[in-house]
């Protein structure tokens, strides 16, 4: 499969939706709609995205401030009683999804949500690589909502209209899906990066500890390391002769965020970048819904962490690195990851 390389034409790419197009439907072995509006082109992207857009513009995350800072601040303080957390369950996944389940005005979900696991299509439940407990909540959900209207994110989707009729019941799974399944594991992935560096850095750490208005340039400089999705697919319809056929180029995201003729020593985690380019988040009009949530719940988390713990050391972890040629010093993921407070 073709391969778009480099910050430039990344980015290119990203804007051309007219060639490249996210008209497509991923993750086939575990659903049978599309994540929307991920996965439509203009205009219907920009009216999907419309319609939950809402929830995740900076002046509504604001109001939850208070509230992502108090449920924060209870999964740190259990973890100065403990002396030590595990980063992924006990503090970076239930950070996720019960600043959820306030976004969304769903608490009752937060359990079940947070039995998905940091990738919400294999659980822990048996293993495998499937969509039936997505599926299964899904169905449950709007078959709820039908009965009984409510006037959170999924009682708005569920009564919304799309160029003047009702959105199926599969176009409602698909904005549903993206919202709960899309970003949990970049956040996860973004404060396992960012507690591991830190914990080796104690200039850097006790820079931000005394300055937390730099947190938000560390954030960014640590998703353009990180790469938490490397590359995503569209559909080249240039090269693309038969529909039923279509040709797929990936752009890659993590050559644009390691281009060395764009970003200065780009294996290196730096604070002086000033405008940083990366396209971490996306690019162009499908650029990540999600990033001022990400951004806002790992800066309070970040905040917060560095207030309350001055030093601490990676205990056992589990990092699976990249595979792809020339980036084999990213860090893939994080199965496991032990914090011993000093």
């Amino acid at each position: 499969m073709e391969l778009i390389t480099g910050n430039a034409a990344v980015r290119a790419a990203a804007r051309d939706y007219e060639r490249y197009s996210s008209d497509l439907q991923g993750d086939q072995d575990v659903r049978d709609y599309k994540q929307l509006p991920l996965e439509v082109d203009p205009p219907e992207h920009g009216a999907i995205r419309a319609l939950i857009a809402p929830w995740f513009v900076k002046d509504s995350l604001a109001t939850h401030t208070h509230a992502f800072g108090k449920l924060i601040a209870e999964l740190i303080a259990e973890a100065r009683a403990a002396g030590g957390i595990e980063v992924i369950q006990e503090l970076a996944l239930p950070m996720v999804v019960r600043c959820l389940g306030v976004v969304f005005a769903r608490p009752q979900d937060v359990d079940e949500w947070y039995s998905w696991g940091p990738d919400t299509w294999i659980t822990d439940e048996d293993g495998i690589r499937h969509g039936d407990h997505l599926d299964r909540y899904l169905k449950r959900t709007f078959d709820e909502l039908d009965e009984n209207p409510t006037d959170d994110i999924f009682g708005v989707v569920n009564r919304a209209e799309l160029d003047g009729r009702p959105l199926t019941r599969l176009e409602k799974y698909g904005i549903a899906n993206l919202v709960l399944a899309g970003g949990r594991d970049t956040v996860v992935k973004l404060v396992c990066g960012s507690l591991s560096y830190l914990a080796g850095n104690h200039k850097l750490r006790e820079s931000l500890a005394a300055d937390p208005t730099k947190i938000p340039d560390f954030i960014n400089e640590m998703v353009r390391f990180l790469t938490p999705l490397p590359m995503m697919h569209r559909v080249d319809k240039e090269q693309t002769t038969d529909p039923a056929d279509p040709h797929y180029v990936w752009l890659s995201f993590i050559s644009a965020n390691h281009d060395a003729s764009a970003i200065e020593c780009p294996t290196e985690i730096r604070m002086d970048r000033g405008a940083n380019p990366h396209v971490g988040f996306g690019y162009g009009r499908h650029s990540c819904i999600g990033l001022h949530l990400a951004q806002l719940q790992t800066k309070i988390l970040l905040e917060q962490w560095l207030a309350a713990f001055a030093s601490w050391k990676v205990g056992e972890g589990s990092i699976i690195h990249n595979d792809l040629a020339g980036f084999e010093h990213v860090p893939s993921r994080y199965e496991r990851l032990e914090i011993v407070l000093d």
